[in-house]
């Protein structure tokens, strides 16, 4: 049976309002404490300055003006709450636009809440991480450019054409080529709402000609650039197909309320009447049940697109940048987070926390010596990343090349100039630290920074007297020496002769048992008693009894270091074996459960000779 209690449209639009408060609460929760806009800051870095000349910069091409206004919207993500609300904004806007164009073209009440799906669409979307500002500040310009022409066109055709060809042209400097998708929705208005048939045909021929001129003639912008920036692609990010899907909803749904007229002229009343509960003087039931069809698409959405791998992966990172080096080791030991960064920033977080050479293994070591640099191309595409090991170790002329190498990949981003900053302060560079100080200065968030490190650029304050820095002290190597960037690991045993640095020893001797140089680990044993160890590590000692073994010697001062804990483990890490007759596949899942968190174990089963 149809529910025939049905709402005033006053009442109608109650609810409404209340059900788009609910949403717009639940978009805000779900922004703050799953996304968190601080992890879109991570992974875009926008760079914004309060300068006049980076400003100009934008004003010279299509689209400049909005994508200047987006990376100054997009530096409020920064602080998880200004982002959430800043998102919350945009997507409320895009919804009352959405909602203002759909009864402009005759819908009395959108159904289903039809004017929020857009936001959806662009949760989706933001939940990538990556997908810039620009596209949603862009998508706001075209919405307000279409109901501004919806509303205040004139009426007489020859007005209406030059209204449409003045905004189009306003609307293609501001944001762009996505001024093509406004020329598509205006053309559809007036085609299947105003019942016109010339003035769309101009409107399109006008929309696929000017972007040819700007390119030609008007503009230092190539012609594919000129039709797809800020629609298709910007800079090297190219869209989705939830961006596809967000701009196919506006045609479609101007397609689906022509069809509204043809519906209400249903001569069978039975049908007639649940068109009109449907869609007009819906009632509570109704309300309810479009309301939770809304809410299990918006739960579908969430689930699908959130990309909980790389969420974590950030976390990683912004630990790791925070120096929360506890956090760092919790999300590095994640099974499902098999990265090769998280796993350099795990051992980086052992190091720190003082665990390195007591629990390494606790970490699934797959990359062997590899996984305590960054290797291949990864060391291109995390620079900076890159730069904090060397940062740690003293190689500040190593730290500097890789900022630099960071500074071509992402811009000047305020890390990046914080890093060169400090390089060239511990290096006396103070006119080049300056520079990069005043670039800090002119950032919304890190002035304060840029202020409270001038005065390192004198010699009555040393940087090194810093907590976070003191380190640097004895790490620092006495004279320069070559580093080869396919093989950073060789600088470790350089330092070794040229300073006291124990962050080189340990990552020293961590690789050797890594990379399987055992040998080359026990000639370094003796450097122990340099660093002052309370105790002799648990690694040394698992190695030292496979190097006993491995030569067959019956060394009594060597044994001597080795707890009797970890003597009667080997022993029975080898009872094992021979249990399963030296099988190493059939042994794999008791030696696994006992002693995965082993050195023995590691080369059992993950060690590869190269």
């Amino acid at each position: 049976m149809i529910d025939r209690v049905k709402l005033s449209p006053r009442k109608d639009a109650r609810w409404g309002s209340y059900f788009s408060m609910l949403f717009m609460s639940l978009y805000f929760v779900y922004l703050l404490l799953r996304i968190d806009p601080q992890l879109i800051y991570q992974s875009q870095e926008p760079v914004f300055f309060f300068d006049r000349h980076f400003c100009r910069d934008f004003m010279r091409y299509p689209g400049g003006a909005n994508a200047l206004f987006s990376l100054f919207l997009a530096q409020f993500f920064y602080r998880a709450w200004t982002g959430a609300l800043l998102l919350l904004a945009l997507f409320t806007l895009i919804a009352q636009s959405t909602r203002r164009l759909l009864l402009a073209a005759g819908v009395r009440q959108p159904i289903f809440y039809l004017h929020w799906l857009p936001s959806l669409l662009l949760l989706a979307l933001h939940s990538n991480y990556r997908f810039p500002l620009v596209f949603t500040t862009a998508l706001c310009g075209t919405l307000l450019g279409v109901n501004l022409y919806v509303r205040r066109a004139p009426g007489k055709r020859f007005w209406r054409f030059i209204f449409y060809l003045v905004l189009f042209l306003i609307l293609y400097y501001l944001i762009a080529a996505q001024a093509l998708l406004f020329a598509v929705i205006v053309s559809l208005y007036e085609l299947l709402h105003s019942r016109r048939f010339v003035l769309p045909m101009l409107y399109l021929l006008c929309a696929a000609a000017l972007p040819f001129i700007a390119a030609s003639a008007l503009f230092i912008i190539s012609v594919q650039e000129a039709y797809t920036s800020q629609l298709s692609s910007f800079a090297v990010f190219k869209v989705t197909w939830f961006s596809w899907a967000l701009y196919a909803f506006y045609p479609l749904a101007l397609l689906a309320t022509s069809l509204a007229p043809c519906c209400a002229r249903i001569k069978n009343k039975r049908m007639k009447e649940l068109f009109d509960q449907i869609c007009h003087l819906r009632s509570t039931r109704m309300q309810l049940l479009q309301g939770l069809l809304f809410f299990a698409l918006g739960i579908l959405v969430a689930v699908y697109a959130f990309d909980a791998r790389r969420r974590d992966f950030l976390l990683v990172d912004r630990h790791a940048r925070a120096g929360d080096w506890d956090k760092v080791l919790k999300m590095a030991r994640k099974t499902h987070l098999r990265s090769d960064v998280a796993l350099y920033q795990g051992n980086r977080a052992l190091y720190h926390t003082g665990h390195l050479c007591d629990e390494l293994f606790t970490l699934t070591q797959y990359l062997g010596g590899d996984g305590l640099f960054l290797h291949g191309n990864r060391y291109f595409h995390y620079p900076l990343q890159h730069s904090d090991l060397f940062f740690d170790l003293g190689l500040l002329n190593e730290s500097e090349h890789w900022a630099y190498e960071a500074l071509t990949v992402k811009g000047q981003t305020p890390w990046n100039l914080q890093r060169l900053a400090l390089v060239n302060i511990l290096e006396k560079n103070r006119g080049v630290a300056a520079r990069y100080l005043d670039l800090l200065g002119k950032t919304m968030w890190h002035r304060a920074w840029a202020a409270e490190h001038r005065v390192y650029l004198t010699d009555a304050v040393d940087l090194t007297t810093l907590p976070q820095y003191r380190h640097l002290q004895s790490a620092v190597p006495a004279a320069d020496f070559l580093l080869s960037p396919s093989e950073p690991e060789r600088c470790l045993e350089e330092l070794l002769k040229t300073s006291r640095n124990k962050m080189a020893y340990e990552y020293f001797m961590a690789h050797c048992l890594l990379a399987g140089k055992i040998s080359q680990f026990m000639r370094h044993l003796n450097l122990l008693n340099l660093f002052g160890y309370p105790a002799m590590p648990r690694h040394f000692e698992e190695a030292i009894l496979v190097y006993l073994q491995m030569t067959g010697r019956e060394n009594g001062m060597l044994l001597a270091q080795v707890s009797e804990a970890t003597r009667r483990k080997f022993a029975d890490f080898d009872q094992i074996l021979d249990k399963w007759g030296k099988d190493k596949i059939k042994a794999y899942d008791e030696l696994r459960q006992k002693y995965e968190d082993t050195y023995w174990f590691y080369a059992l089963y993950y060690y590869k000779e190269k």
